[in-house]
């Protein structure tokens, strides 16, 4: 990295904009003398807001975009939120680094605001907005009698609909990062609503040294301007030990944990699948997850505690461990 300018791939989106700043300016911070420059694109998930994600392709349309500016070296990072990744990405790519965890939770905002009426009192009937199958799945446990009205679109968009809906449902960590916290009228507790897994979390990726040839990963992109293979040793160095200054080790295993729970299940957010982690003490990771078992109607749960050291060495491979472990729990319910 010659110039000591990071080009960072982003969504255009509001949200998006103000959480790859955050990270930009978090990354420049903790390295002296690096500038950064935000590369902003539209991804198909953002402009395919007429339709529910699992009908045309799942989390990874958030992502593609900014994947193949890398690819094509229009970029050197790129900043997602984590719950927009899929479980597993692809080889030509790695989770660099995440910062540490904003609030995980789901908010619920009612019309009205901070003085609006509280989810539990809410009159039979009422509509809640949300464009989440996992959050509709365990509304409806807590409450059955309401209508779950989908929504999509940006924060403003969303909140927007609170002329129409009773209510809508959102993350709490989008909300806080775009100064809108004053609007909640509760948060749900990860008792009452698991977040979906990586909910609250920043990741940068960048490009593997290990992805496939050229040929291969032209055949996944459909680009023909990729990077050279060869020009990424002294980059991915580089980026490294940038990257390392501001990850958060706690948060990284924490990732690692709950992606590795959806990847051991094979689910997506074309499923009502969720997975939360939380260190307990210093070496102990508390995992709790829930899949709907659509052929038996029923939500299942399982939770487990397992030694996890953010600090050690084989960190990444405790925390794997343990989402799969979580994951087989829930198959033995099958």
């Amino acid at each position: 990295m010659n110039e000591l300018k990071l080009r960072v791939a982003t969504r255009k989106s509001a949200l998006a904009m103000a959480q790859t700043t955050l990270v930009a300016e978090a990354i420049a911070a903790a390295n002296p003398g690096l500038t950064y420059e935000l590369v902003s694109m539209t991804t198909e998930g953002d402009r395919r807001l007429d339709k529910s994600l699992a009908s045309f392709g799942g989390k990874g349309v958030f992502i593609k975009e900014l994947e193949v500016a890398l690819l094509e070296g229009r970029a050197d990072i790129a900043v997602h939120s984590l719950k927009d990744m899929p479980a597993e990405v692809l080889p030509e790519f790695k989770l660099a680094a995440v910062l540490k965890r904003e609030d995980p939770r789901d908010a619920f905002i009612a019309r009205g605001g901070v003085d609006g009426i509280k989810f539990m009192d809410l009159p039979a009937g009422a509509r809640v907005g949300t464009g989440s199958i996992r959050r509709v799945v365990q509304l409806k446990a807590l409450r059955p009698d309401l209508e779950y009205v989908p929504i999509r679109g940006n924060i403003q968009t969303r909140l927007s609909k609170l002329a129409e809906l009773d209510a809508v449902v959102l993350a709490a960590a989008g909300l806080k990062r775009m100064g809108l916290a004053d609007q909640v009228t509760e948060y749900f507790s990860t008792e009452q609503m698991l977040p979906a897994s990586g909910q609250g979390i920043l990741a940068i990726e960048t490009l593997s040294s290990c992805h496939p040839e050229r040929s291969e990963a032209k055949s996944i992109y459909e680009t023909s301007q990729l990077v050279d293979v060869v020009e990424l040793g002294s980059m991915e160095q580089d980026l490294d030990a940038i990257l390392s200054r501001v990850n958060d080790a706690e948060s990284y295993a924490i990732a690692v944990a709950e992606m590795a729970y959806l990847k051991a299940l094979n689910a997506g957010c074309q499923f009502p699948v969720a997975s939360f982690a939380e260190f307990s003490d210093a070496s102990t990771l508390a995992l709790r997850g829930i899949y709907w078992d659509e052929s038996s109607k029923r939500l299942l749960r399982a939770e487990i505690s397992q030694l996890v050291d953010a600090c050690a060495a084989d960190s990444v491979s405790q925390a794997r461990a343990a989402g799969i472990a979580l994951a087989q729990k829930i198959r033995e319910q099958l």
